[in-house]
């Protein structure tokens, strides 16, 4: 529990002070005494709870405090979505961090290869995934065309000497939500918005790193914002139907509700 820690921290401070007063001025001995009392108690609790990194990283890719969704029964559907695109984001951000590492030793410094990677699809503002113009239907249908392009280019990946069990998960996992996404949006054979993009090719060593660093890298920024707009929607149900149970009256459709 890292806020426990902090706290023994700045308590561990302020008891030295006032050892150092109490030295000189006797009253300052008691508060003493008792900031040490408080102190030992922070530090049983930060010693006996373990930070837990589920948190954390539900955290980052939330977008918003952390939520325990998995401790929350029945789970809803779009809870379930949610906590798909979590562990998605996971394998493709711990593969990125992988290849990244045995392929670019010479930094640490992702940002310094902003310059050499590829385009390829991201979400952008435009696509209504902000919450400021939010809108769940033309979120959904770009969130569903952007994985798709991703589906459909990860055989590139899948040539590549990268961890195998990672490869695959990645790719079962992406298919497991696009079909949760359609199963919400009922997009037949052919219908998605079709992403342009140049072809993948592999003109040397080199170029061969640069692109797969570029389709981890973004694909990793389109899952933090993926697993944003599935948390926005979840959260957002959940006020709805708690609303609607005080007022039956005031139902509405699912399509009107977050456009």
């Amino acid at each position: 529990m890292p806020s426990a820690q902090n706290a023994a921290l700045f308590l561990s401070a302020v008891l030295a002070a006032f050892i150092s007063l109490g030295d000189a001025v006797p009253a300052y001995s008691d508060a003493a005494l008792f900031l040490s009392a408080v102190l030992a108690a922070f530090i049983s609790l930060g010693d006996a709870v373990p930070a837990y990194s589920g948190l954390a990283e539900l955290s980052e890719t939330s977008g918003d405090e952390a939520q325990d969704v998995e401790g929350k029964s029945p789970l809803s559907e779009w809870q379930k979505w949610y906590l798909m695109a979590r562990d998605l984001h996971r394998d493709v951000k711990t593969l990125r961090d992988q290849q990244f590492e045995r392929d670019f030793r010479e930094t640490e410094n992702m940002t310094a290869y902003e310059g050499v990677r590829i385009e390829t699809p991201l979400l952008e503002p435009s696509d209504g995934c902000l919450s400021r113009n939010f809108s769940a239907e033309r979120c959904l249908s770009r969130i569903y065309s952007v994985l798709t392009w991703y589906k459909e280019n990860w055989s590139f990946m899948e040539k590549e000497n990268l961890t195998w069990s990672l490869v695959k998960d990645i790719k079962h996992g992406s298919k497991r939500l696009l079909e949760a996404l359609n199963s919400q949006l009922q997009i037949a054979d052919g219908q998605t918005d079709q992403i342009s993009s140049a072809p993948l090719s592999v003109r040397s060593a080199w170029t061969r790193k640069t692109t797969t660093h570029s389709i981890l890298f973004n694909f990793s920024s389109v899952m933090i914002d993926t697993c944003r707009a599935l948390n926005y929607i979840s959260k957002h149900k959940a006020a709805h139907r708690a609303k609607d149970t005080k007022r039956p009256a005031d139902w509405s459709s699912d399509k009107n509700s977050f456009t």
